[in-house]
């Protein structure tokens, strides 16, 4: 019956065809499912509904501060822990659900589609994206324990260093952890770990950290036109008005205004590795708390979904960032509370003379450095029959907003901006 329907109408196979095209399309426009095998599909969820929870949070604990953080290295270095616990202790049973790995049949399952997203961001991004991802674990030179050679063949996988230090001084291992994020990242993110901070850590327990650093600048898919920038106010709760240089810009940029979120939505595609910058801009000057406390009940891939084309004259604040966060304590208020103590249990990880001597997780430190310049693509925006009868909507970003930076199937950064 099909077959014969189709005889009867010869144009129909190409109609068809053009149809699937243009479904394919718009599920690549509204960031559905990731592509690739299921595993790295559910990895590509798990990884936005951790990474939204991880930086709203973050975020909501640091009011005043600017915030960023790339929930794939944390999710990514976790990952190698949970799969580095006992699979039956209340650690893993807890790194399992704050990771959001559910989805996988066993920790080597989860760990298998991280390090495929993190491949495949490597891999698009390695051509016109100023783009790095540092991650390593470091702990005591001591002989009643050492790091299993699965455990650090894994790391190695996931890109991950594995290191013991001398410590001789808390001061020196921040010396030879410093230096080495500095000389990876060409001088640019700063002091990651203190000598106070060590001692802390060691004070009374085995040290054991986990580093990372990102650096991230790209050119957009649109330059905006230098002789275009302008200085503004930037707004920020209990401040001043700060004079800022802001881009402008007249495109067509994919936009979205949610009621429940107070909040407008929009999305500026960078011209590498399918990246795009979503920004969740709080209509009011004072919304960012509140955006950042409901952002947590909802998905990004979701709200990424309600946007459509649509020209907007867009201003927005140039910017080089440098930000530091210390991750343990939000970790725990989100439900690690095993990792970090004597019950982590990293029998996978570890292989110890002495069961007390095997140490726990202690801190999770990460700097990253985000720049947002004019430079970009000069392709013109295609055209719309729309914009003849409509005037470009302005949205002019002077106050504090949330961001992620990803694509379809990585978040490589989020958190929030309130100075610039």
């Amino acid at each position: 019956m099909i077959n014969t329907h189709w005889r009867r109408h010869p144009l129909s196979g190409l109609t068809l065809a053009v149809i699937l095209t243009l479904l394919a399309i718009q599920q690549l426009a509204v960031g559905g499912e990731a592509s690739g095998s299921p595993g790295a599909a559910a990895a590509s969820a798990s990884n936005y509904r951790f990474g939204l929870r991880l930086s709203s949070r973050l975020g909501r604990s640091q009011p005043n501060v600017n915030v960023a953080v790339s929930p794939v290295l944390v999710q990514a270095a976790l990952g190698l822990l949970y799969a580095g616990t006992d699979p039956d202790s209340a650690a893993a049973r807890e790194l399992r659900d704050v990771l959001d790995l559910q989805h996988a049949g066993s920790p080597r399952q989860a760990l298998s589609g991280l390090r495929e997203l993190l491949a495949e961001l490597k891999q698009s991004s390695a051509v016109g994206c100023r783009l790095r991802l540092l991650s390593d674990f470091y702990t005591l030179q001591r002989f009643t324990f050492n790091y299993r050679d699965e455990f650090q063949a894994l790391a190695a996988q996931m890109g991950v260093g594995s290191h013991r230090l001398d410590w001789e001084t808390p001061a020196s291992a921040a010396q030879v952890i410093n230096y080495d994020f500095l000389s990876r990242s060409n001088y640019s993110v700063g002091e990651l770990v203190s000598a106070s901070q060590l001692e802390t850590i060691s004070e009374h327990d085995t040290p054991f950290l986990h580093v990372s650093a990102v650096t991230f600048r790209a050119p957009w898919a649109q330059s905006f036109d230098p002789d275009e920038t302008q200085r503004i106010n930037f707004f920020s709760e209990g401040q001043r008005p700060k004079l800022v240089e802001a881009m402008f810009g007249q495109h067509r940029f994919r936009y979205a205004e949610v009621a429940a979120l107070d909040a407008e939505l929009i999305e500026l595609p960078f011209a590498t590795a399918d990246l795009r910058l979503l920004l969740i801009f709080p209509r009011r000057a004072d919304g960012l708390s509140e955006l950042e406390q409901q952002l947590g009940k909802y998905d990004l891939q979701y709200l990424r979904g309600q946007m459509q084309e649509r020209k907007i004259a867009l201003t927005l604040p140039k910017f080089q960032v440098l930000v530091h966060a210390q991750l343990a304590k939000v970790l725990k208020e989100s439900g690690l509370t095993r990792l970090f103590t004597a019950e982590a249990q990293l029998s996978e990880v570890f292989s110890s003379l002495l069961a007390s001597s095997a140490p726990h997780l202690g801190e999770m430190a990460q700097s990253t450095l985000l720049e947002l310049q004019e430079e970009g693509g000069s392709a013109g925006d295609s055209f719309s029959f729309g914009d003849l009868f409509r005037r470009a909507l302005p949205l002019v970003i002077n106050h504090p907003f949330f961001y992620a930076i990803g694509n379809d199937k990585t978040l490589l950064l989020a958190g929030h901006i309130v100075d610039i």
